[in-house]
């Protein structure tokens, strides 16, 4: 114990008498299931809560509302004035060792996602090309995610990445709500990002872009957490040549643009009442990647002009999702490079464009 942290316990008990401080559990960073979590029978608590303890205290000295949506139990805890100080002192005795383990990262707009490990945004259909771009633009920007996939296999990612995104061990099964809400609850997701899609080694395109849209979509309305789909443009142009060829690629793949279609309907029906969602509609996935980032993408609505895009963009734009306070949006994506009209007879309309990275693009887009 520091002689600081001595002299202001024994000043505290003189004044009054307290109940005795509940200890402080450690991190633990190969375990995602105990990773920094208050637990409710010994009420320890994390680095995290201290940080938001100290904060709070600036306002409130004797009662203290520990409150995350849905992920801790503990809830309106009054909070003695010792308990506070001593948390406070903990807090700064530690302060450089934190600093210290992590690097400096550059926080999303809302604070809450994917701003720490304890709060990941969690990428379903992880394994897939278009999931670990999601994942390298995370881990870039500082914020923390977590891959989860079908198998539950390890997802492969550069070292660099894999300090900010972990992969959850168990199977992830979209088809079943119950197992997509268990996983959000397992890890405290901040954020759902869903790029799985129908795949010749298992799930049809009902299967996964349609029902498992409305899975997902149904979980993080119920945890009140921001709902991201990477979906496909032209969905609402079925009379379309692109949407008609894609639409009969057989196997697993057959009808893929008619299930996108309900897909999106139903994620919107599962989230009517919170509209905390973003629906990204990519062109053709190309393979040149960005030079410029941001500048090189437009964004448009309406399903009337449309492109290529890389799948690196597209993790942009994702992350711009994450980062935007819009609600309850629908954009097509490309490159502004490669923008056209989807069908010769359709009018141009003007795009939006940023000069403030990815988040700008969703300045000026409308809600659905």
């Amino acid at each position: 114990m520091s002689l600081l942290m001595f002299i202001i316990i024994m000043l505290v008990d003189k004044i009054e008498s307290f109940a005795p401080i509940s200890s402080i559990s450690s991190s633990n960073h190969h375990n995602i299931m105990l990773m920094s979590q208050i637990d409710e029978h010994n009420q320890s608590i994390s680095r995290r809560d201290i940080h938001m303890l100290n904060k709070n205290s600036e306002h409130n000295n004797n009662n203290i509302e520990i409150y995350d949506h849905q992920r801790y139990d503990i809830k309106h805890e009054t909070m003695s004035r010792r308990d506070m100080l001593i948390k406070n002192v903990i807090f700064l005795s530690s302060i450089s060792s934190i600093t210290s383990a992590r690097p400096h990262i550059s926080f999303a707009k809302d604070k809450s996602i994917g701003s720490s490990s304890e709060n990941p945004v969690a990428i379903l259909g992880g394994g897939g090309k278009t999931g670990k771009e999601v994942a390298k633009a995370l881990a870039g920007g500082g914020m923390y995610g977590i891959s989860m996939t079908r198998s539950g296999k390890e997802v492969q990612l550069p070292k660099p990445t894999k300090e900010y995104v972990q992969c959850y061990p168990d199977p992830v099964d979209v088809r079943e709500a119950d197992s997509i809400l268990k996983a959000m609850q397992n890890v405290h997701a901040s954020a759902i990002v869903y790029t799985a899609s129908a795949s010749s080694k298992g799930g049809t395109a009902f299967e996964v872009d349609d029902d498992g849209v409305a899975n997902a979509a149904r979980v993080a309305e119920s945890l009140g957490i921001r709902f991201v789909l990477v979906s496909a443009l032209g969905i609402d142009r079925p009379e379309s040549k692109g949407y008609q060829m894609t639409n009969t690629l057989g196997g697993n793949y057959n009808g893929i643009m008619d299930a996108k279609r309900q897909g999106e309907e139903k994620g919107r029906k599962e989230m009517t009442k919170s509209k905390n969602y973003i629906i990204i509609r990519p062109g053709p996935l190309i393979s040149v990647k960005s030079k410029n980032g941001a500048a090189d993408i437009e964004l448009n609505q309406g399903d009337y002009i449309g492109g290529g895009i890389s799948r690196d963009e597209l993790a942009g734009v994702v992350i711009g999702a994450l980062k935007t306070d819009k609600r309850g949006v629908t954009v097509e994506a490309y490159r502004k490079a490669t923008r056209q009209k989807i069908q010769p007879q359709f009018e141009d309309r003007a795009g939006f464009v940023s000069d403030n990275g990815y988040d700008g693009l969703f300045d000026n887009v409308k809600s659905d």
